[in-house]
């Protein structure tokens, strides 16, 4: 072939293909861990802490994954894509202390002040994001908890570091935006709670009625928590995430403290 002919040939250029709406299913795998993790029985109790350990850290790094995806979603800009899975488990490490810390002080306050039965159900709180609660105060605590592991994790990424005292500032400053969001969070846990209540009786007759070996009944048991859970994850983050979003384009935070990573744009 002449160099003309090369010449006159046009390249081919690759259409950009992403992931599109299955990039949701980037939580999935954490998920399916945790639930895991979740449901292992031992009468052990070092293991079982080992396994309640994991499925906390599991729902922490599916919470980074579908956090990211949100915020990109909304038009917003982070740099939790460019994290490995080192730099997950260093941001988990950074994060995850002071959030349990607050947890175990806010159940040690709730206990001592009488509440003992919601006080020792506020220490599963943060597993509350993903899964389900038993009472109304422990599904507004998650709530608030998912509010503020987004606060803390959008600012350790940004800074490198967190302060617990430094995200309830920046809470207070958005609290316009961000109490709504929790109140909302919470009604629409209640209500995920309701159907998985009764999605569960439905389980529960299955797994005493059929006929199918222990292994089929123990993968719908599976399914039917995971299932719950992942819609509970994506719906907590689209509701924390679009508050966050207009908390930022009204400019409720100081200029300084968090930058902005959201577009100003209506």
């Amino acid at each position: 072939m002449s160099d003309v002919a090369v010449a006159s040939v046009r390249p081919i250029v690759l259409p950009n293909v992403s992931f599109g709406p299955y990039r949701l299913m980037e939580a999935v795998p954490w998920l399916m861990f945790a639930t895991a993790m979740r449901i292992f029985e031992s009468s052990n109790w070092g293991q079982w802490l080992v396994a309640a350990g994991l499925a906390n850290l599991s729902i922490f790094l599916a919470f980074l994954l579908a956090a990211r995806r949100m915020v990109e979603f909304t038009n917003g800009k982070t740099g939790l894509g460019r994290l490995d899975f080192r730099a997950q488990l260093t941001l988990a490490r950074i994060v995850l202390i002071p959030i349990f810390a607050f947890v175990v002080v806010g159940s040690i306050v709730v206990f001592r002040l009488g509440a003992r039965w919601t006080g020792m159900y506020f220490l599963l709180g943060f597993d509350g994001i993903a899964f389900d609660q038993y009472t109304y105060p422990c599904m507004a605590w998650s709530a608030f908890l998912a509010a503020l592991l987004l606060l803390t994790v959008l600012k350790a990424e940004s800074t490198g570091s967190v302060g617990l005292f430094s995200i309830f500032i920046e809470f207070g400053q958005r609290a316009a935006c961000m109490v709504p969001a929790i109140v909302a969070v919470t009604i629409a846990d209640i209500g995920l709670n309701a159907i998985q209540g009764a999605v569960r009786h439905l389980v529960v007759v299955f797994w005493h009625t059929s006929a199918l070996p222990l292994t089929a009944k123990n993968l719908v048991y599976f399914l039917f928590i995971f299932s719950f859970a992942s819609v509970r994850l994506w719906l907590t983050l689209a509701i924390l995430t679009f508050a966050l979003r207009d908390s930022y384009r009204r400019g409720h935070a100081m200029p300084h403290f968090v930058p902005d990573r959201f577009k100003t744009g209506a």
